[in-house]
């Protein structure tokens, strides 16, 4: 990319860690009467399924609400400024007071895919069509291919495969587990005002790998699943004027042991070394202690996302670290770069239906 494309981006999605603390107006909090109205749409949900014979089909998990079954009047209003907001004002949303204690474990899931619904569209998280994923420790620390979501390490930054991720805090953790966010257009501008040639590296492409533990390969799925173990893709893009940001060390670093992928060169090393270090910057930094109820939203373009190590409390299932994510496909959303077109994003064109785990009987290249 050339010089002369290559700019900041003075937006208001190029935010330090102190506008988030100074203004407010990304927060939402939920009173009684929005949660009644949660609970009168679980209520209209569940009805409405009954009434069509469907449901053993949300029992088992097969079936998640839709704005049409699941009723918001005076929430979606502030839904829809939500969605706005993820796309063109911070790309952070944090939805404060979402009933979480004393609910069915079901019914949980059925209040937190109700309320996204009417932000976003859901998206798999595995090839089982899961829409919303526990975020609990299982023991996957000491593994190689561990997912950040089954251990208590820290995890860096990074985004997710999908426009918008989400987290809902049912239990916090006993020590640790904060959640981390940084602006990627704030960190873009910072390094291209101090070091331009990291920035010009970064828009070049590096090699990612795939996450196989998203994936069961079984004889019946071989046809759908990604072809190669890699793939290539910049970390910065600008497309029709807008920016967007796809990084994870991790699975960059991952593809450095694989045969016959090429080497990161010292150029691409020194970037990498750069942005993480900007990341790690406390100005960009804005830190989020997580309380049960908060569910917060953040654009992967725009924003990444990352977690301090945690410890738990040991006196019980219920006092353990708990979260359920979501990822859903935004019809705001931006156009991306064709160079983003691999297997999670397979139409990059703006409002897109795109992001996570695609089923059979979509056509993937």
């Amino acid at each position: 990319m050339s010089d002369n494309v290559i700019k900041p981006f003075n937006v208001p999605a190029a935010w330090d860690a102190e506008t988030l603390r100074q203004d407010q107006s990304w927060v939402i909090r939920l009173n009684d009467g929005h949660r009644e109205e949660l609970f009168a749409a679980l209520a209209h949900f569940k009805q409405d399924a009954h009434d069509r014979g469907l449901t053993a089909q949300w029992l088992h998990g097969n079936m998640t609400p839709r704005p049409e079954n699941f009723p918001l009047p005076t929430l979606a209003g502030l839904l829809r400024q939500a969605q706005t907001d993820l796309e063109e004002k911070y790309g952070l949303i944090l939805i404060k007071g979402m009933p979480v204690e004393h609910q069915a474990p079901r019914d949980l899931q059925l209040l937190y895919a109700g309320l996204a619904g009417h932000i976003g569209t859901l998206r798999p998280q595995t090839m089982f069509g899961e829409v919303t994923q526990d975020i609990k420790d299982i023991g996957q620390a000491p593994l190689i291919e561990r997912r950040g979501s089954k251990h208590n390490r820290a995890l860096s930054f990074h985004t997710d495969p999908c426009d918008v991720i989400s987290l809902l805090c049912i239990q916090p953790a006993h020590a640790g587990g904060e959640g981390l966010f940084v602006s990627s257009l704030a960190i873009h501008n910072a390094l291209l005002e101090a070091t331009p040639e990291h920035v010009r590296t970064l828009y070049e492409d590096f090699s990612n790998t795939y996450q196989d533990y998203l994936f069961v390969r079984t004889g019946t799925n071989q046809d759908w699943m990604p072809r190669q173990a890699t793939y290539a893709m910049p970390t910065f893009t600008a497309e029709q004027g807008r920016f967007a940001c796809k990084y994870s060390r991790f699975y960059i670093d991952q593809a450095q042991a694989i045969d016959g992928i090429p080497r990161l060169s010292a150029a691409q090393t020194a970037a990498l070394d750069a942005l993480e270090r900007e990341m790690a910057n406390e100005k960009w930094c804005f830190r989020i202690r997580y309380e049960p109820g908060d569910a917060i939203f953040s654009n992967n373009f725009i924003c990444l996302h990352a977690r301090t190590a945690f410890s738990d409390d040991g006196s019980g299932e219920d006092r353990r670290r708990h979260l359920l994510r979501i990822w859903l496909a935004m019809p705001n959303s931006r156009p991306l770069s064709p160079r983003y077109r691999h297997f999670f994003f397979q139409d990059t064109a703006a409002g897109a239906l795109r992001g996570g785990i695609s089923l059979p009987g979509i056509s993937y290249s």
